[in-house]
């Protein structure tokens, strides 16, 4: 792996991650109240914009951790439009 295709999935590693404590709290808590319904829906929508961009460039990291980033961020629109 290069250099730079490690500094990519790092940083990919750090975005991503940042979403699991509220996909965890809202999990255990079965409440989403106070999550934007709106800004997951943008998010997904520029996450899947992410992956197809990635793809076309050829660019690995990008789309690996972007589709990660989805499956999170789609999570996390499941559990607000069921418990929201």
């Amino acid at each position: 792996m290069e250099y730079i295709d490690f500094l990519g999935y790092l940083a990919g590693l750090l975005v991503v991650g940042s979403m699991l404590p509220q996909m965890i709290k809202s999990w255990r808590t079965k409440s989403t109240s106070d999550i934007s319904l709106l800004r997951y829906l943008i998010y997904v929508v520029g996450l899947i914009l992410w992956i197809i961009y990635a793809i076309l460039i050829g660019n690995g990291p990008v789309a690996v951790m972007n589709a990660v980033g989805l499956a999170l961020a789609s999570a996390i629109l499941y559990l607000k439009l069921r418990y929201g």
